[in-house]
């Protein structure tokens, strides 16, 4: 037994380094190069990608079927947003839905008198506020209040107030603030 283990003590003295100086070399010049060949092959599947996308748009049926979505969709934003020459209609709109419901006492005006507002990450829409008053019963309200938000373009209710009447035999009075999207004029 004492040849065997003489024999294993040699064995680890001599090959021990050598598999050390592997282990080492492993770690310090073959696993970044493998990690960067990862990588490059992770870019390389971006950019095939890339280019079976672009040769896919180049096909000219795509084409075709892309530009009547975009057709549909500038269609569609004339649901949500207010031309600018139609900015001024909207008030008749408006009052014309309050005449429908035959409210009492309806009262309108513009919010940001000295133009649009800002909309968050868009430059090419702005927003119009307007302050909504009038006295009507609940269900006038109601009425009225299902009548703005289905109203294209699309009307914003974003708050209202129903104030108690002062007397009896009075509406309780009603307060809305409106928000509507419109297109910016455009610069050039």
């Amino acid at each position: 037994m004492k040849i065997r283990t003489r024999y294993l003590i040699v064995l680890a003295v001599v090959w021990g380094p050598f598999i050390a100086l592997t282990v080492a070399f492993h770690l310090l010049a073959l696993k970044p190069q493998m990690q960067r060949v990862e990588a490059l092959e992770i870019e390389l599947a971006d950019a095939r990608t890339l280019y079976d996308q672009a040769t896919e748009a180049a096909k000219e049926e795509n084409q075709r079927r892309l530009t009547q979505i975009v057709d549909g969709l500038k269609y569609r934003i004339s649901d949500f947003v207010l031309r600018l020459e139609s900015a001024p209609e909207l008030a008749f709109g408006i009052a014309e839905l309050a005449s429908a419901t035959q409210v009492e006492s309806f009262a309108m005006k513009p919010r940001n008198q000295d133009g649009l507002g800002t909309v968050a990450d868009c430059d090419l829409i702005g927003e119009k506020q307007i302050k909504v008053s009038f006295a009507a019963p609940f269900d006038q309200f109601a009425t009225l209040l299902n009548a703005l938000e289905r109203h294209r373009p699309v009307l914003f209710v974003e708050t209202f107030a129903i104030n108690r009447p002062r007397e009896e035999d009075m509406q309780p009075d009603v307060e809305m603030q409106l928000a509507v999207l419109v297109e910016k004029p455009h610069s050039g």
